[in-house]
């Protein structure tokens, strides 16, 4: 799911129809369900590509300080690294600006943004039973139910 199927969809979700309220209250544990169906799964996703990260690192570091073996750089795909081994602060700068390092954590940001916008739905939708029960009371308050 992208984060923009996500927006999409709770924009549709997060409506509440004041001409049934009693089925919107209903609705509440099945929207939760949803929310927290996707929040799960994608929390396991960011635990993989959070992974995938550490292991590129580790490999990004062998193979800039010249450690990994011919037979590793093919089965990665890359060439022998042909610059002077680098000191600690060097690397971490290497590291820094490698595209496939970036694209990485890129991945994990990503992640990290669709379980922030889950987290907010969640929240949300917490909080959607008070909203329901306040627009019930104002519809008895209006129509001089109190």
């Amino acid at each position: 799911m992208t984060l923009t199927e996500l927006q999409e969809m709770w924009k549709t979700d997060c409506i509440i129809d004041t001409t049934d309220l009693g089925a919107e209250a209903a609705n509440g544990p099945r929207l939760h369900a949803k929310y927290l169906q996707l929040l799960t799964s994608t929390r396991l996703k960011l635990r993989k590509v959070e992974v995938q990260y550490l292991r590129l690192r580790r490999n990004k570091e062998q193979y800039y300080r010249g450690e990994l073996t011919q037979e590793e750089l093919e089965s990665l795909g890359w060439d022998q690294y042909q610059y002077t081994k680098p000191l600690r602060a060097e690397l971490d700068a290497l590291l820094l600006t490698d595209s496939d390092m970036i694209l990485a954590q890129d991945k994990v940001e990503y992640y990290k943004t669709l379980m922030y916008q889950l987290e907010q739905i969640i929240k949300s939708l917490n909080g959607r039973t008070w909203d329901v029960k306040a627009a019930i009371d104002w519809q008895k308050f209006t129509q001089g139910g109190y």
